[in-house]
C-alpha cells in the first residue's frame, strides 16, 4: 500500500504521465474538434509534458519546491496550443499546492492539488467552455476530496479519480453541440 508519495515518486508521476500521453496523442488528436479539428491537440499535450518532464530532469533536487517549480517552468515554456496552454495551468495549480510539502503528501494533499489545477486552468482562459478539458478537470477535482477520504492508498485513490475522469469525457459530446455533431 501506498500511502505517501515522496519527490522521487512525484518526479516518476510526472515521468509516467508524459508517457501516458505519448503513447495517447494520436488517439487525443483524433477526439478534439473544438474550437477547430486541428489535429495536434494530443501533440501539443505530449510536447507540454516533455518540457515539463525535460525541465524536471534538470533539477538536481528531491525536494516539492524544486521539483514543482521545475515542472510548472517546463510546461508553460514547452505549452504548445490551447491545449499545451491549458495543460501547463492545471499543473502549475496543483504544483502550487505540493511545492509546499515537507517530505511526502498523501491523497488528501493531492485532492487539493487538483482541486488547485482545476481553479488555475479555468482562471487563465477568458470564455471557459464546457465539454472541454477543463470540464474533465473541474469534475475530477470536484471528485477528488471525497475519494482521498474513501481511500488512503494512491494506486486506488488514482484509479477512483480516473474512472472519474473518463466518465466526465464520455459526457462531454453532450455539453459541446460542435462535439456531438463530429
Amino acid at each position: 500500500m501506498t500511502e505517501f508519495i515522496d519527490g522521487q515518486s512525484f518526479t516518476s508521476m510526472v515521468i509516467c504521465a508524459h508517457a501516458a500521453l505519448s503513447a495517447g496523442k494520436q488517439q487525443l488528436n483524433e477526439l478534439n474538434v473544438f474550437p477547430v479539428p486541428d489535429g495536434d491537440t494530443g501533440t501539443n499535450m505530449s510536447l507540454t509534458m516533455q518540457s515539463a518532464v525535460k525541465e524536471m530532469n534538470a533539477c538536481s533536487s528531491n525536494r516539492f519546491q524544486e521539483i514543482c517549480d521545475s515542472v510548472s517552468k517546463g510546461a508553460l515554456k514547452g505549452a504548445r496550443g490551447n491545449s499545451g496552454v491549458i495543460s501547463s495551468q492545471i499543473f502549475r495549480g496543483i504544483c502550487s499546492v505540493i511545492k509546499n510539502v515537507n517530505d511526502t503528501f498523501d491523497t488528501r494533499t493531492f485532492a487539493k492539488a487538483i482541486e488547485a489545477g482545476a481553479k488555475v486552468a479555468y482562471g487563465a482562459v477568458a470564455t471557459p467552455k464546457e465539454g472541454t478539458i477543463l470540464t474533465v478537470v473541474r469534475l475530477m477535482a470536484e471528485s477528488a476530496g471525497k475519494l482521498a477520504g474513501k481511500h488512503k492508498d494512491f494506486v486506488e485513490y488514482l484509479n477512483a479519480l480516473i474512472a472519474v475522469g473518463d466518465e466526465a469525457l464520455a459526457k462531454t459530446p453532450e455539453l459541446l453541440p460542435v462535439l456531438k455533431k463530429a
